[in-house]
């Protein structure tokens, strides 16, 4: 038992290199053949946050930009003329009119608001009156002694 090996049969397949995800340039030195890795760019956290971010907002920025080219209106194919709907007046008269309905209706306004702030005055004196249960309810509502039951 000395020279046999315990433990059952030795693998080899784990103790090899895997290179599937290696990559490396085989060159020859002088007659000998040198495997040498590739070196990859290594960058920092940093950058490749920063890198994200930016492509975040160019996504962003597209999406934007793609729903307001789906919101812009068809382009009208028949225009209608300048002179197509006459005019009986301009900006200055339409003015004019709308400043002389106010006039017109001045006076009913004022009667209105007159009316309001006598309404307001009224309930204010009637919310700030003293009132007697006593006399206000009846004689019934409150017993002999003068106390509610």
């Amino acid at each position: 038992m000395a020279g046999q090996m315990k433990g059952g049969k030795r693998k080899r397949h784990t103790k090899k290199p895997d290179l599937s995800k290696v990559k490396f340039k085989v060159t020859k030195k002088r007659g000998r053949t040198v495997v040498t890795p590739e070196e990859e760019l290594i960058r920092t956290k940093a950058d490749i946050e920063a890198e994200i971010k930016k492509l975040k907002e160019a996504k962003k920025e597209a999406t934007q930009t793609k729903a307001r080219k789906k919101k812009t209106p068809e382009p009208i194919k028949d225009r209608k003329a300048l002179d197509y709907d006459p005019v009986d007046a301009g900006m200055r008269k339409d003015a004019e009119e709308k400043v002389a309905k106010q006039d017109a209706t001045r006076a009913e306004r004022e009667a209105r608001r007159a009316k309001r702030a006598a309404a307001k005055e009224v309930r204010v004196r009637r919310g700030n009156e003293e009132v007697s249960f006593q006399d206000l309810l009846s004689g019934d509502f409150f017993g002999a002694d003068g106390i509610a039951p």
